[in-house]
């Protein structure tokens, strides 16, 4: 006994061919494949032998063999048609006009590939939902067109995928505006006359600062005089601590941080002062935090 399943494409029929040949191989999965082409397209006949001598298996077997056949569609949409779309997203956003849209195609594939915010399983979930969308075709119809299936049947899957564009396009944009931000705060500080020559900053493992003088004096308040420290709450301690050290910008900042909770604030500072900050690596100060 043998069932078949006639598959319709335009750009994809190597593809196709060649994961259901790697199945074959890998799986021992008895499929015959006749490629035929008619002007654009390719039709592929794909004939799956039923190789088990007990009769009752038919209908089981022919279900593994549509689903080999729907992971051979989904992998081949995953690999090649989902770039594709991801540009043409890009480009309908007007993010494609320069390199920008270079730099939001790769963070959108990386996080298609790699895992989306926390979803480190992102592309399986991401396929096994193509593959259930297949499987769900082939049980209606033994002819299958994968392109209007991606064009007509496929919304849950591109909407995934449109997640993904619209998550990289916010990072960019929000990267883009933060380095605007660094490059105000490094000119503003690049021409402000130095209020110290030095300047030492400790910070507790609840973020709460202090700035010493080269003699260890605490000058936290001195600097601090212009700050409604009402609205600490408000500002936070490592917004204010940006916001002092802008202000007395001083010619050398050492950091007595060893707390990895304010990796983003330090981060600024370094971005902001460059190399005017070094970091401690170890002194009486930074035993008192």
């Amino acid at each position: 006994m043998e069932h078949s399943v006639r598959l319709g494409t335009q750009k994809y029929h190597k593809s196709i061919c060649e994961c259901l040949r790697e199945l074959s191989k890998q799986e021992q999965l008895p499929v015959q494949i006749i490629e035929q082409q008619q002007g654009k397209r390719w039709l592929i006949h794909c004939k799956f032998l039923n190789t088990s001598p007990e009769s009752e298996n038919e209908e089981v077997l022919e279900k593994i063999q549509r689903y080999y056949l729907a992971n051979a569609l989904a992998e081949t949409i995953l690999l090649h048609w989902e770039k594709e779309h991801v540009r043409y997203i890009i480009k309908k956003n007007n993010y494609l006009l320069d390199d920008n849209g270079q730099t939001i195609l790769k963070k959108a594939l990386e996080y298609l590939n790699k895992g989306l915010a926390q979803d480190r399983a992102y592309r399986v979930n991401r396929k096994t939902k193509l593959v259930a969308q297949i499987l769900s075709c082939l049980d209606h119809s033994l002819i299958f067109d994968i392109e209007g299936f991606l064009s007509f049947r496929a919304q849950e899957y591109k909407r995934d995928v449109s997640k993904a564009v619209e998550f990289a396009i916010e990072e960019y944009v929000v990267e883009k505006e933060y380095l605007e931000f660094i490059q105000l705060l490094k000119h503003f500080v690049d021409n402000q006359t130095p209020q110290l020559e030095s300047l030492h900053v400790g910070m507790t493992s609840k973020g709460k600062f202090y700035l010493f003088n080269n003699e260890g004096d605490d000058v936290t308040h001195d600097y601090l005089a212009d700050y409604q420290l009402d609205n600490l709450h408000e500002l936070g301690y490592e917004d204010l601590l940006v916001s002092a050290l802008i202000a007395v910008a001083p010619r050398h900042i050492t950091l007595h941080i060893r707390y990895n909770g304010f990796m983003d604030t330090l981060q600024t500072i370094r971005n902001v002062f460059g190399s005017r900050v070094q970091d401690c690596n170890g002194c009486s100060l930074c035993e008192d935090f």
